[in-house]
């Protein structure tokens, strides 16, 4: 059986310029990141709206923890 650890990482949308886009180049550098340490991405779930517009979103990880 596989047991499993999982991490969150909480990403903010772009500022009052631009607001509810993701900044595409974070995202893909810290997923890379956390990718070379045997982080898997699960999901994204999308956080909090302000008016309409997405101000922020998690990524959900998991890794297999080995005994």
């Amino acid at each position: 059986m596989h047991t499993w650890e999982y991490r969150t990482i909480k990403f903010f949308a772009q500022g009052p310029m631009d607001p509810g886009r993701i900044d595409d180049v974070e995202l893909e550098n810290v997923l890379n990141e956390f990718g070379a340490r045997g982080w898997e991405l699960v999901t994204i779930v999308s956080g909090t709206r302000r008016d309409g517009e997405l101000m922020d979103f998690v990524a959900v990880l998991k890794r297999e923890v080995l005994s």
